[in-house]
Parts: C-alpha cells; structure tokens; sequence
C-alpha cells in the first residue's frame, strides 16, 4: 500500500481503495480533519469541535485516539507529528521495513515527531547503560517526555523500565518507584493495549516489589505477546535468577542473544546467570566477551574484574581495579567492586577501609549498602554482612532480592541465621521475625 490509497469518500469518511476503514467514532472523526488539513497543523480545539461534537475533551482522550490513529496508519506509511502545544498534522512517515518489523518497540516508538522520537532514544540509551548517574537522568527526561506526551506511549514503558533499574541500583524507595511505574503502565494500557513492552515492564516492577507470583503472570504474558523479543526474553531471565532458576535463565539469555548479539547487558547478566548457575568459566568467557564488546566502558571493566574476583582471583586483578578508583569523578559502584577484588586477594586492611569510608563517610542508602555484604563475607564478617542485608529488607529495597541471590552469598547466607530469614522473607516462604 501507498499513502495514495487513503482518501475521503463523498461523504467524507476516512477509507482505503474505496472501503471504509474499521475505526471507532471519534478515531474516524480525527482522522478525516487531518486528511482534509494536510499537510497543515491541526489545532486541538478543531478535533474538539470535529469529533467531541464541542463538547469536553482531555488531552488525554484526544491522545488515546492519536496512538490507535498511529498503528492504524503504518502500513500507509503515514504518520502524526506532534506539535507541541499546538495539535497534529498528517505527514508522510516511513514506511514498515524487515528491519523495524524485527524490532516492534522501536518500530512503534518510530512513528512520532522526530524531537519525540530523538528524546525518547536518548532515555532509552541511558538507560540501557545502567550506571546509577545515566539511569537517574534517564528517569528525568522519560518523566518530563510523558508528561509532554501523554498519548506516546512507548516513553512510558521506557519510563517504567527506568524506574525498575534505578531501585535496582538502591537509588529510589522501591515502593514510591513501583507504584509510580505501575501507574504510568495503566495509564499507557487504557491508550493502547497492544504497546510492545507493556506487560515485561510490568514484570520487572512486581518483581522489584518481590511480587514474584503476579511478576511471573506479567512475564508469561509478555512471552506469549513477543516470544522472539531480546528485551523480554531479558527481563523474564532476571525473574528467572530472582526465583532460583539460575540453568533455565541461562538457556532464555543465550536465545536472546542470537537475536541481538551486540547487546552489553545481554551479555552481562548471561555471565552472572552462568556464574549463579555453578558454571564460572563460561560465566568469566561472557564477561569477558562483553568487554570486549564495548572496549573502555567503566562498568564493563568493573563487571569483567568482579566477575574475576569471584570465580577466580588472581593477583594480577589488583591493579586495574585500583586503576578504576583514580578518576575525578569515581562512581559509587567502583568503590563495591575494588573492595570486592580487595576482599577475595584477602588485603583485609585495604578492603576495610573502603568498606568503613563508604559506609561511614557518605550517603548510603540501605540499597546501595548491600553491595558490600559481598566485601564483608568474602573476609569472613558475616554479621557485618548480615546487618546491612537485614538494613535494606527492612527498607523494603527492591535490589534485596537480586542480591541474595548473588553467587557472592551461596556458602554462607542459607547457614547464617539472619540469612535464613532473609531468604524465607524475600521469597515469600515466610515473612521474617
């Protein structure tokens, strides 16, 4: 099809090689004042007056008709722009390629003004670097976007994916996080129900909230909506590793990869499912591989170290994890990772005075702390490591869970008594005394 083929009949009714098209009332009505005005602006008084009759209109309701107009358009390879503050005008929008069907969310995220689309790439990239300081930005511009753009809803699955990462790195309180991304997702679903992602962010909320049965629910489905989309398929493996599943992530991380094999996270958490899994040489192969992948990325070097730490330390890591800490601006993680590395090379002193100084001397939330525990175990301080673990599941931290099932905590956290509880806790047994 060509954008040719839509046009108005007599009556002045939106169709398609001369059949009327299957729209609702108000999303015909719209439809028609954009094709009689194109290429021109559309003020949203006018859709007022033409498809409320003059009566009351939200801009919300007016952008739930614009996002189903949109889907309904691709294949015409006509879009609606944006103009902000303004309305809406009809253009001609790029047309559907093997590539952008391959990639539904950002097919969909495509079809918006280009000053939308640039900001919304931009979050997502953010994000997608998942350092606290790219994701806490990331979660300002997706707020300001979906306030701006109430009917874009590709930028409130982002936001709510935002949302999620930054109570995974203890920056947020998870419940305030939670039920603001819950939120933002409802409000996205009653606009159009068939945005790719909707469902895997849910997941990935409940699963922050420990809500693991009803984030199972949420995963199924998204599954069964995109089985072949790498996003979902890495968020259903993080609530995979959250409930123990460690060898069935593995398998869903690898097939995610075949479909987007340049993806640094992909990778990332593949080698700390493979790790999980009793698996540490394949899992130091991956963090090895992502390295690579992305030569010079600050988290990238402390993940490959870490991961190093972990399955087989060797003196040789003690340098470039000192290395890490000499920028002018050091990131909190990298104080965690080089008093891991510290801790498993057994230079107790070193690792003790990082650990204190970044406890003691700095604004930790009870989230971050727990990246310490790990530090703390490695030099056999279990009840350190216990109290700041028992800290963040009093704080409600989301982070916890993914936590506890750090390989870091296998020996000693289920022979420990406060660990005991905590894993019962957490993962719904019962709650802790």
């Amino acid at each position: 099809m060509t954008a040719a083929v839509l046009a108005l009949d007599e009556a002045g009714f939106p169709v398609a090689d001369g059949r009327p098209l299957d729209l609702a009332p108000k999303e015909r009505a719209v439809l028609a004042l954009l094709l009689q005005r194109r290429p021109a602006v559309v003020h949203k008084n006018e859709f007022a007056e033409a498809a409320w009759a003059g009566g009351t209109m939200s801009d919300e309701s007016l952008a739930r008709s614009i996002s189903r107009l949109r889907r309904t358009l691709v294949p015409f390879g006509l879009a609606i722009e944006s103009v902000y503050g303004t309305g809406y005008r009809l253009d001609a929008g790029a047309a559907p390629t093997a590539r952008s069907a391959g990639h539904p969310r950002l097919a969909v995220a495509a079809d918006a003004s280009q000053a939308t689309v640039d900001a919304y790439l931009h979050a997502r990239q953010l994000a997608q670097q998942r350092t606290p300081a790219a994701v806490g930005r990331a979660v300002g511009l997706l707020r300001e976007l979906v306030r701006r753009e109430p009917g874009y809803t590709p930028a409130s699955v982002a936001l709510a994916e935002a949302l999620g990462a930054a109570v995974g790195w203890g920056q947020l309180a998870t419940a305030d996080a939670v039920g603001e991304g819950l939120a933002v997702l409802a409000e996205a679903e009653r606009t159009d129900a068939a945005t790719p992602g909707l469902a895997s962010a849910r997941g990935t909320l409940l699963d922050m909230a420990w809500r693991f049965d009803e984030a199972a629910k949420a995963h199924a489905e998204a599954l069964q909506r995109r089985p072949d989309d790498p996003d979902t398929l890495l968020t259903h493996s993080r609530h995979l590793l959250f409930t123990g599943q460690a060898a069935r992530a593995v398998d869903q991380l690898r097939a995610a990869l075949h479909l987007s094999p340049h993806a640094p996270l992909l990778r990332m958490t593949l080698s700390r499912a493979l790790v999980q899994a009793g698996r540490g040489q394949e899992g130091l192969a991956e963090a090895d591989a992502a390295l690579a992948e992305n030569p010079g990325q600050l988290l990238m070097v402390a993940f490959a170290l870490a991961m190093r730490a972990m399955v087989a330390p060797t003196p040789d890591i003690e340098a470039p994890a000192w290395r890490l800490s000499e920028g002018p601006d050091t990131p909190p993680f990298v104080w965690t990772v080089l008093s891991f590395v510290l801790a498993r090379l057994q230079r107790r002193e070193s690792a003790l005075d990082i650990i204190d100084a970044s406890l003691l001397c700095t604004r930790t939330t009870p989230g971050e702390a727990t990246l310490y525990a790990a530090p703390l175990a490695a030099l056999g301080e279990f009840d350190r490591a216990a109290a700041l673990l028992q800290r963040a599941y009093d704080d409600r931290s989301g982070m916890l869970a993914m936590v506890l099932r750090d390989p870091a905590h296998a020996g000693w956290l289920p022979q420990h008594p406060v660990g005991r509880a905590l894993l019962r806790g957490v993962f719904g047994e019962e709650p802790v005394s």
